[in-house]
């Protein structure tokens, strides 16, 4: 039983790898089609969201009727964070990681930078707090192939603003919803990669135990070190007439 387990190992593990690798390669494939901006996700928002909201012209940021639509508006289709910001620039809405404090602090330092060296009066107040808030919702750069961002502005009824609203919005339909077959792939992508993982450490232990060695080291010392441990032990054994039996 043990050398038809140690004969199938080897097999085991090439499987594992070429499922893992095909699935990697496909799901690579897909996951450029999802992160391509069709603009739609930025359609649906401007038009169901956006548009609703700025209809409003509420009295105040702190109008009720106002912060229960932007409340609500969490909930739409393709956003993913709805952000409040008051006219001087306190953030009133956003994301776990900044959801208090003000643009100034929040925004990046390279946008600070940029602002520094503009001439005095190049800017209106309104537009430098809308390109801080702007910096703001971008900073997270890791998601920022994931998502898009949307800043707009909501003005009362005496066309006065009074907030800048932002969205960041699913660059792609797909990304909210991947499908059974990606989640299939991805699962078969985690069961192949585990039955290689796996299999070498396992392969090791027994033939290393049939050679009268420290098996249990050497099964840990190559799933932690994976092919390059394999490689080493191989070449460290004890010389056998049949090793690979």
């Amino acid at each position: 039983m043990g050398k038809r387990l140690k004969r199938g190992l080897p097999v085991v593990a090439v499987v594992g790898a070429l499922v893992a690798l095909v699935c990697l390669s496909v799901l690579s494939r897909r996951r450029q089609v999802v992160l391509t901006d069709t603009g739609e996700t930025r359609r649906v928002v401007e038009t169901r969201v956006v548009a609703q909201l700025q209809a409003l012209r509420p009295s105040s940021v702190d109008d009720t009727s106002f912060r229960e639509a932007v409340a609500q508006a969490k909930d739409a289709p393709y956003v993913a964070v709805v952000w409040l910001f008051a006219p001087d620039g306190r953030i009133l809405e956003g994301n776990r990681s900044v959801s208090r404090g003000t643009v100034e602090e929040s925004a990046t330092d390279e946008m600070r930078r940029v602002l520094e060296m503009l001439p005095e009066g190049a800017l209106s107040a309104e537009q430098h707090t809308a390109l801080l808030a702007a910096s703001a919702m971008q900073k997270e750069g890791e998601h920022n192939d994931v998502y898009r961002h949307l800043l707009r502005q909501v003005h009362g009824r005496d066309d006065d603003l009074v907030a800048l609203i932002g969205y960041t919005i699913d660059v792609n339909p797909a990304v909210g919803s991947p499908g059974v077959a990606y989640k299939l792939l991805v699962a078969m992508l985690h069961l192949g990669l585990g039955a290689y993982w796996l299999a070498l450490p396992a392969w090791v232990w027994l033939d290393a135990r049939a050679r009268g060695e420290r098996a249990w080291v050497w099964a840990v010392f190559v799933l932690l070190g994976n092919l390059v441990a394999l490689i080493a032990y191989i070449l460290a054994r004890a010389p056998r007439s049949h090793s690979f039996e």
